[in-house]
């Protein structure tokens, strides 16, 4: 075990995803992650940045987002230092925009940490979400030279096929905590009949795609794993990045590097999670959120929409 280090932690939130299967909704020109859940009509990216901004400064948050979405990225985080707003030519994947973010963050600080932060989910529970986020982070500073990379994994509440899994180390006298796993494998979207044995052997978790791990350790795994990424960035800066992203491969950042690497544990989360991927998934949220609300606003709007495609489809 490795002295425990001084470390600076960054935020990189992700906001990609066409959101394919809300596109009723939302559009090519305002995805999902900018769609208000909230009676005052906050965003879900809002939503993930005011989150992160509770223990990481705004200078330390950077966004990954499409070119065209920066107006909206900087409608809601007025005050984002402009290095730190990474635009993308065309989508990618999760893959190519942490690799890029983490190359960013290296070049900065060293020894940073960084906390990858999907966009488009509902968290609730945010103290106990916050906790994880500082357990993942202590992980690390105490695991320093195994360079270890760490997902959240959520308990799941029913057979969901619409989620990618995490297979959990079983537990043993040498266990390294109570809510950290060493991690045995990575399922994706499974058949229903599968994701029923899962809910009931207790060792699989929801992956969040939320992701912890120093800069450093992300980009050598990278290396090793994903080498034609690593070609590409390593030419940016030389060559426009126009030019040069249609380059990379449009590949997660699971099937790229998490179910090849080595060094790979689970946080299992305590707090309430939701991705939002669907009509019928945005439709709880909002319901839960507008509760009791009879103001007027876009959210009302939203879930009025959401409510007659539901029972549409139900015909």
């Amino acid at each position: 075990m490795h002295k425990r280090v001084k470390v600076k932690a960054y935020a990189v939130i992700l906001v990609g995803g066409k959101g394919k299967r809300l596109k009723s909704i939302s559009a090519a020109s305002c995805p999902k992650a900018f769609l208000p859940i909230t009676r005052t009509d906050e965003t879900m990216f809002r939503k993930t940045l005011d989150r992160a901004r509770k223990f990481i400064p705004a200078s330390r948050i950077i966004v990954v987002a499409n070119k065209h979405h920066a107006d909206l990225v900087k409608k809601d985080f007025p005050d984002i230092v402009g290095e730190n707003l990474v635009l993308e030519p065309l989508s990618r994947n999760t893959a190519p925009a942490i690799a890029l973010a983490a190359s960013l963050i290296e070049k900065r600080f060293t020894d940073a940490i960084m906390l990858v932060l999907p966009s488009d989910h509902h968290i609730t529970g945010e103290s106990k979400y916050a906790e994880c986020l500082e357990k993942g982070i202590d992980f690390i500073k105490r695991h320093w030279r195994e360079d270890p990379l760490i997902v959240i994994g959520i308990p799941p509440r029913f057979p969901a096929t619409g989620f990618g899994y995490i297979k959990l180390q079983p537990k043993g006298p040498d266990a390294i905590s109570e809510d950290i796993y060493g991690v045995d494998g990575f399922i994706e979207k499974p058949a229903l009949k599968i994701a029923k044995t899962f809910l009931k052997d207790g060792r699989y978790l929801w992956n969040s795609g939320i992701f912890i791990f120093r800069a450093s350790s992300i980009l050598k795994a990278v290396d090793e794993f994903a080498p034609a990424i690593s070609m590409v960035l390593g030419r940016l800066g030389a060559v426009r990045i126009d030019a040069l992203y249609k380059r990379l491969p449009n590949i997660s950042i699971d099937y790229a590097v998490m179910e090849k690497a080595r060094a790979i544990y689970c946080v299992k989360g305590s707090y309430g999670w939701q991705d939002i991927g669907n009509p019928v998934s945005l439709k709880e949220v909002l319901e839960k959120e507008l509760e009791g609300s009879g103001r007027p606003s876009v959210s009302m709007n939203i879930l009025e929409k959401l409510g007659r495609i539901t029972a549409r489809d139900k015909r």
